[in-house]
Parts: C-alpha cells; structure tokens; sequence
C-alpha cells in the first residue's frame, strides 16, 4: 500500500477518520513526515484522536514525534492542541514527559536550560531531523522581538552553540552584527519603542475654541 501524503490523508480522514483500522497508515504518516522534513497537523491530531477514542492502540513512539513536530512549529501553538488530546497518564510517560519538560523551558524562554533537557531524548531527536535547527529559529526569532542587543555569550548559550564561527552564521543570516562582545539586532516594529499616539479626537477645534474665548470675554 501507498504511502499517505496531504492530499491522500486528507481524502482518507474525510471517509474514515474514526475507523482505527486506518492507525498503521496514520502512524506510517507521522514517521514519513519525520523523515522527510514534512509536516501535516491535522494528520497528526486525527491520529492523537483516535488514541483517544480506543488508548488500547496508543503508540508512545508516534505520540513522541507527534509532540517534536508540534514544538518544531513555535510559536504556533500546535503543541498545546496536541496535548489536549492526550491523556494525564501518557504525558506523564517517557519518553513524553521529557518532550513536556522541554516544551515547558521553550515556552519560558528558558533557552539555555533546553540543551541540557534534551539528552534524555537524544535517540528519539534522531528520528526527527531538524528538530536542533527548527527550536533554534525559534530562539532566534524570540530574541528578535525582544532586544535591540543581547551579550553575544548569551546568544551562544542560548542556541547551545561553542563555536563562535557558527554563532557568526546565525548572526549575518539574520542581517544582524558582532559588535565586540554584543550582538546587535536590526531594529523592527517589536524590539523598538514606539510613541505614544494622542488620541485628538476629543480636543476642540479653532471654531469651538473661539466660541469659548468670545463667551469669556463679554
């Protein structure tokens, strides 16, 4: 049997997306997607569903990589739809509660803490190429909201980077620069103050106010 894509699950889940039958192409689905750098999240949730309608077929491994594709997705919030699908009792499973804890430091922005989180999981990352590169730009484009420069060994700690060489590709992929020990990020509509707009609608015109001032007068 053919694999899904897109347009082949799409069409599967209109005609049977509660039959758990379709499970083993569903689960096939999700690992292709893995494999490929592909990405199908209403594939994804119609195979978490049926996990929740008969959690006798749940498979722990699919449900893992389903949560890694989510979080490749931040800041969408993919992740937090998936969860609402599973159940208390998977979540606090391996290796799904160390995908959680991870989510939970991506979601504070608790960047350098990510690394160090991920060791627990590292057979499992290598089944979800991209995973490292997609959490990264995630970071990046958190940083670029919320600073105009940052210390560049905190950038570096931030992407779990050592080479300064790599950093530096980060850097001038963004437009932005080294400067000594600083990065400095182009400045956009989110990391630049803005002035605070007077609303005038309420204020009198020159007519208004000339009526005023000859009322004061006589």
């Amino acid at each position: 049997m053919a694999g899904l894509d897109a347009a082949s699950c799409a069409a599967l889940l209109e005609k049977q997306r509660y039959d758990p039958s379709i499970l083993p192409q569903l689960e096939a689905y999700v690992t292709a997607q893995c494999a490929s750098g592909t990405y199908d999240l209403e594939g994804n949730l119609a195979t978490l569903k049926l996990y929740q309608f008969h959690p006798e077929k749940t498979n722990s491994g699919i449900v893992a990589r389903i949560l890694l594709k989510a979080l490749m997705n931040l800041p969408m919030t993919d992740y937090l739809l998936c969860t609402y699908l599973i159940s208390e009792s998977v979540l606090e499973s391996e290796p799904i509660s160390h995908i959680s804890a991870v989510a939970s430091l991506l979601e504070t922005c608790s960047f350098r803490a990510v690394w160090a989180s991920l060791k627990p999981i590292e057979e499992l990352l290598a089944t979800v190429p991209g995973f490292h590169a997609a959490v990264q730009e995630f970071m990046l484009s958190t940083l670029k909201i919320t600073y105009q420069a940052v210390p560049k060994l905190h950038v570096m700690s931030s992407l779990g980077l050592t080479d300064e060489a790599v950093l530096k590709k980060h850097v001038e992929g963004k437009g932005w620069t080294i400067d000594g020990d600083l990065v400095r990020i182009s400045l956009n509509d989110d990391n630049t103050a803005k002035p605070k707009k007077v609303d005038v609608s309420g204020t009198l015109g020159y007519d208004q106010m000339t009526k005023i001032l000859s009322s004061i007068s006589s």
